[in-house]
């Protein structure tokens, strides 16, 4: 029995029918049997905010995080806005890299 890799495909755009997300609908059905590709939801994940780090992480980022943590690999597709990150994706990305242990 092989071991199967788990990878957490995460959209940079919250748009409905965007063709990043749609790339990545793409890559699970093209994955490889033993490849799982998991979609994460961005649209939840509130504005950083070290206060409200500090109460309580909200529900949408612990989700977040626990998929990154659980995962062998991150899959990005994204789209470039203003020759940048869209914010959507930097917002997240500020989230789980400052998620305590």
């Amino acid at each position: 029995m092989s071991a199967s890799v788990k990878v957490l495909g995460i959209s940079g755009s919250l748009r409905r029918n965007s063709y990043n997300t749609a790339a990545l609908r793409a890559a699970q059905e093209l994955a490889p049997s033993e490849m799982r590709i998991e979609m994460a939801d961005l649209s939840a994940i509130p504005l950083y905010n070290q206060d409200e780090q500090d109460r309580q992480v909200p529900e949408s980022v612990a989700r977040l995080t626990a998929q990154v943590q659980a995962a062998d690999a991150i899959l990005f597709a994204t789209p470039e806005y203003n020759y940048s990150v869209p914010g959507v994706l930097k917002n997240a990305i500020d989230w789980v890299s400052r998620a305590k242990p």
